[in-house]
């Protein structure tokens, strides 16, 4: 039986993964170009360790629903959902629930690169910022916290793809006298007219495996787009 601390971590991850996530399924009337980037663009088995298991992603994009900070990404990620070719990774853990590891990706295929520029642009600025802060604020909402969550941009992304955003959620929860603090990364990257949502949790740190996985998925995109 999962300890109250785990379930507590667990719980919490999907209200905030969603953000990056937006993207249920692959749209009709993809070119060949687009498929090759939808097929490279989502996180598989060999980017993970190997005792990873995995599950088929779902949709979470309803839990930004209703709140008006993230109007501008709302906005923006509904119309590429309408227009724009996209795929979904399946959600890949660490088989140990207490670590509340995990891994995912959406991509996008836009037109492009103009058009995944402007998609990019809807998470930087004081918009993204404030929608990232309520989202932090959901996470406790959610899940009651020992403190407030920090949101923190995310700094070391230079030379990631041809541009990249992200944000840290720290969210820490009290059981039995100690705490532990989930960690939800936000990364989004532009290759070429492509772009990456991913979304990491991992307790106590930023997940280790997470630069290497943003890495692989993004080398991939490139020679798609070669």
């Amino acid at each position: 039986m999962l300890s109250q601390r785990t379930r507590m971590l667990i719980f919490a991850a999907p209200v905030a993964v969603s953000l990056a996530l937006a993207a249920p399924a692959l749209a009709a009337g993809e070119s060949k170009g687009d498929k090759a980037i939808l097929k490279a663009g989502v996180i598989t088995k060999p980017d993970v360790p190997a005792e990873w298991t995995s599950k088929k992603g779902k949709s979470s994009g309803d839990a930004l629903t209703g709140l008006k900070e993230c109007k501008k990404i709302n906005t923006t990620v509904a119309a590429a959902k309408q227009d724009d070719p996209r795929a979904r990774s399946r959600e890949f853990a660490d088989p140990v629930p207490s670590n509340a590891k995990t891994a995912e990706n959406a991509v996008y295929a836009f037109p492009d690169q103009k058009s995944a520029g402007k998609f990019v642009a809807a998470y930087k600025g004081s918009a993204a910022t404030a929608c990232f802060d309520k989202l932090g604020a959901e996470v406790a909402r959610s899940r009651p916290t020992a403190a407030p969550p920090t949101v923190s941009p995310i700094t070391d992304l230079q030379g990631v793809g041809d541009e990249a955003v992200g944000y840290e959620i720290a969210a820490t929860f009290t059981q039995n006298g100690g705490t532990a603090t989930l960690y939800i990364d936000f990364i989004v990257v532009r290759v070429g007219r492509a772009v990456l949502g991913f979304g990491f949790t991992n307790v106590d740190a930023r997940i280790p495996q997470g630069p290497d996985i943003v890495t692989a998925v993004v080398q991939r995109v490139g020679a798609a787009e070669a």
